[in-house]
């Protein structure tokens, strides 16, 4: 076992795909199999299972992943105090509306110290324009000046409580949305944009509450004040989703640098959040029972064509 091996585990977790995961790291899947196989021998217990086109993870891996995280940190932390360098660390720059979903995302990105600055749209901008913070996770369009990587592409749909007229509906039609009691968020970056759309639609909602802070907006829609539209990824406990019809609005999460020097390290970053980005959506929930084509590791399984 090496750190390698450990680093070759947590991405598979990250992206509940072998082929994902070698493609993420630049190597090859039978490298990154082997790696599996002799963490599994060195630990005694089986890590993941096949399922269907990917592997899920066993019960035992999801005991060591956090033990992996925290030793590979302390390792880097190790590393710098034994070289006498103290590490300025990595400054990202996050999009106000973005924080509670994708903070444990930058964090298990980057295994040395980390800074977030959290602001507007406009903020991360300046500051990644003018080199006050290293990348930042945002929405697009941004400077032209700035380089940026889409991480996601996602509508808008509209967010009700469970006792709100709409509620259970799986659709909804744009001309429907008049007059609707609306709580409106702030710091939303397609406020304009959507202004426009719904004038355009000839559809006014009647706004009942105002709000710059995300966790308020979403306590006001459980609790019946109103409704409100936000981007598919904004779902809180408490509220549900309808998609509506006839609504072009969506956002694009991108991660933008301006220098070349953090170019690199934009990339590095940008593939790990689109690996979790990816788990998140096709990562089963862990069984702790074995695999169902006897004890043969589950990723010796697939194909080998890199995906």
């Amino acid at each position: 076992m090496n750190v390698h091996h450990l680093r070759y585990f947590l991405t598979v977790m990250e992206t509940g795909s072998v082929s994902r995961a070698a493609d993420a790291m630049g190597v090859t899947q039978p490298t990154l199999s082997i790696a599996l196989k002799r963490l599994e021998q060195e630990f005694g217990v089986r890590l993941f299972a096949r399922d269907g086109r990917g592997i899920k993870p066993l019960h035992g891996a999801k005991l060591l992943e956090e033990r992996v995280r925290l030793a590979l940190r302390v390792l880097s932390n190790a590393k710098q105090d034994l070289s006498g360098r103290v590490s300025a660390g990595l400054k990202v720059g996050l999009l106000q509306s973005l924080a509670e979903a994708w903070i444990p995302k930058l964090l298990n990105s980057w295994n040395g110290p980390i800074e977030i600055v959290e602001a507007l749209g406009d903020d991360l901008e300046k500051q990644v324009s003018n080199g006050t913070i290293d990348v930042a996770l945002t929405a697009l369009p941004t400077r032209a000046a700035l380089s940026h990587r889409v991480l996601l592409r996602e509508p808008y749909v509209l967010f009700v409580g469970p006792m709100h007229e709409f509620a259970g509906r799986r659709t909804v039609p744009l001309s429907e949305l008049d007059q609707l009691p609306f709580v409106l968020r702030q710091c939303c970056e397609r406020l304009g944009s959507g202004r426009r759309l719904l004038d355009a639609a000839g559809v006014r909602f009647r706004v009942v509450a105002k709000t710059r802070q995300e966790a308020t907006a979403a306590a006001l829609v459980s609790s019946g004040v109103g409704c409100t539209l936000a981007p598919k990824s904004w779902h809180r406990r408490g509220v549900q989703a309808i998609n509506v019809t006839g609504l072009p609005l969506e956002r694009a999460i991108a991660l933008t640098w301006k220098t070349k020097a953090n170019a690199g390290l934009a990339a590095n970053i940008g593939k790990s959040l689109e690996a979790q980005t990816v788990s998140a959506s096709m990562m089963v929930t862990p069984d702790v029972g074995t695999g169902a084509a006897g004890d043969r590791p589950a990723w010796q399984y697939g194909s080998r064509k890199r995906a």
